[in-house]
């Protein structure tokens, strides 16, 4: 075989190709200054010595194998993989382009210069559709928990239902149609009639009596006990003919009587309304358990509780539910109404402002025993009274509850009594403005005062069981001028003019000159005086504990 030509030599910085398939030396290629391996170690063959000349030197022969090591620079240990990017919508890092990002699950692209800023946005960078489904979900069942406990809007549904009448109980002269005379339960009649002289101008008897008080209007009084409710004619207190008053159930409480209807509840569960003419009835609604308060007619609705701590907005004119709610303990008596606003007070010691239109809780004054009567508003709504633990309480009457204040200062309590250094005295409840009590709270306060709203100022009037008639100041209760009984005061006063007239529990029936307490008139009656009295035109209309009832002119 004939020796092929040599080819030129090999220049330092090059690498001879293979030869072509023709046997043609391929052409010289000249690579990256990067990728020529540089010789290591002291002047290792085929690389000249300092100062020498390449002319002079003779061709490199390839160097042998364990002659001398290789080194490769850092820069290209590992080859740059232009696949891989940030991802531009997160920022994760080392994301291979057309795949999903794995944090954000977007697919990562390659974005121009101009939209590069977005990679750097730290509120972006956070945001995905998870998160923002989370704090949605977790927001909503704060909202509903808080809502549960403080609710701050009604019930949509209640608002839709309509009520067919504007039915009110009349609070003119000369009628009691609600027990506490007016929707405020001022037990107040300061027009109208003179005040009774003590008179008894007749007596009749109501078998079987309970503490129903009685009503009355277009001369007839309405007294329930336990066979039913009986109607009364006031010119001689005899029990009207054909009028069917039995009922299944026992009445304890007082009747309200508004246009034509004649609405009660029942121990038999049930709420009812019937004819003032004849006792017919119009509706009957089914309640949760006995109702033993006395109900209150304003703007169509018929308010009235039952056991098992509900309460009830029924519509007078057909009995339909309009709301009902459940309060902590059943209510201890009627409710009073002013200006959309509801106040109540239970068994539990807690007294209550709702909506009357929709049930929906405002406010809580939280007391340490029963609410022993029916909360009494002022004249101009902003003051509610109540009487608890033997004390009158005065409220404010506009107060809406603040959401764990109440909690925060019960902490805080806690921790004063405990002598914490550095913690102050704690503040009153919210809300609250005065407390009176008698000098033993044991013999004190436990019926609903009266109150005046005149010319002169606004004045209670309230007896305790120390046999003591007291006046307070309504705005400060600061205490006017006190009248001492023969026997405890159970009922609530009556305020008739300038006359203040109750009983004690030794059957004697007092009216006073209520401005200083002086005695009018005195007369003993038959039994005790439990019962709250009432005026229906110029007839004072009083009921003892022996079922005895008096009419006194």
């Amino acid at each position: 075989m004939p020796d092929l030509p040599a080819g030129p030599p090999v220049a330092a910085g090059q690498e001879a190709l293979s030869l072509g398939s023709e046997g043609a030396p391929a052409p010289m290629v000249e690579l990256p200054a990067a990728m020529v391996a540089e010789p290591v170690g002291p002047n290792p063959v085929g690389s000249n010595p300092v100062g020498s000349s390449s002319a002079e030197s003779p061709p490199v022969a390839p160097t042998p194998a364990g002659v001398g090591q290789v080194r490769l620079p850092d820069d290209d240990a590992v080859a740059e993989d232009r696949l891989l990017s940030d991802c531009p919508y997160c920022g994760q890092s080392n994301q291979r382009i057309g795949t999903r990002c794995q944090r954000c699950s977007r697919v990562v692209v390659r974005l121009p210069a101009w939209a590069q800023h977005r990679r750097h946005n730290w509120l972006l960078s956070r945001i995905s559709w998870k998160r923002i489904i989370f704090s949605a979900a977790v927001s909503l069942f704060l909202v509903f928990v808080i809502w549960l406990n403080y609710p701050f809007a009604p019930n949509p549904v209640i608002l839709l239902k309509k009520i067919q009448s504007e039915m009110t109980a009349d609070v003119g002269p000369g009628v009691w149609t609600v027990s506490g005379r007016d929707l405020r339960n001022s037990r107040s009649m300061e027009v109208g009639y003179p005040p009774p002289d003590g008179e008894v101008v007749w007596n009749s008897f109501i078998p079987e009596p309970l503490d129903s008080e009685p009503v009355a209007q277009h001369a007839n009084a309405y007294v329930g006990s336990a066979n039913g409710i009986y109607k009364i004619a006031e010119h001689d207190g005899q029990i009207r003919e054909g009028w069917k008053g039995a009922t299944p159930g026992r009445i304890t409480g007082a009747a309200a009587v508004v246009e034509s209807y004649l609405f009660f509840g029942s121990t038999d569960h049930t709420v009812n309304a019937w004819s003032t003419l004849n006792g017919d009835a119009w509706w009957s609604f089914p309640a949760e358990d006995t109702v033993e308060v006395a109900p209150v007619v304003s703007d169509g609705l018929v308010y009235i509780s039952s056991g098992k701590a509900w309460l009830y907005a029924l519509d007078a004119r057909s009995g339909s539910l309009i709301w009902r709610t459940q309060l902590d303990s059943n209510a201890s008596a009627s409710v009073a109404i002013y200006d959309g606003r509801l106040f109540v007070g239970d068994d539990k010691g807690i007294f209550y402002i709702l909506s009357a239109r929709t049930g929906q809780e405002w406010f809580r004054y939280r007391t340490l025993k029963t609410i022993a009567g029916s909360p009494v508003v002022s004249a101009d709504g902003t003051r509610a009274y109540f009487p608890s633990s033997g004390q009158l309480y005065a409220v404010s009457a506009e107060e809406r509850e603040v959401p764990g204040l109440y909690q925060f200062k019960k902490i805080w309590a806690q921790l004063w009594l405990w002598q914490v250094p550095g913690v102050p005295r704690p503040p009153g409840q919210q809300g609250g403005l005065w407390r009176f009590s008698p000098e033993n709270p044991l013999q004190g306060i436990f019926s609903s005062p009266a109150l005046s709203d005149g010319d002169n100022g606004s004045v209670l009037y309230v007896g305790g069981y120390d046999h003591n008639m007291y006046a307070l100041d309504a705005v400060d209760g600061s205490e006017l001028w006190t009248f001492s009984a023969d026997d405890a005061i159970h009922a609530s006063p009556l305020i008739v003019k300038d006359r203040l007239v109750f009983g004690d529990d030794s059957g004697n029936l007092y009216s006073l000159d209520r401005h200083d307490g002086s005695l009018d008139w005195r007369i003993s009656l038959s039994s005790a005086v439990k019962i709250p009295p009432t005026l229906s035109n110029e007839l004072l209309i009083v009921r003892t504990n022996d079922g005895n009832i008096y009419g006194i002119k």
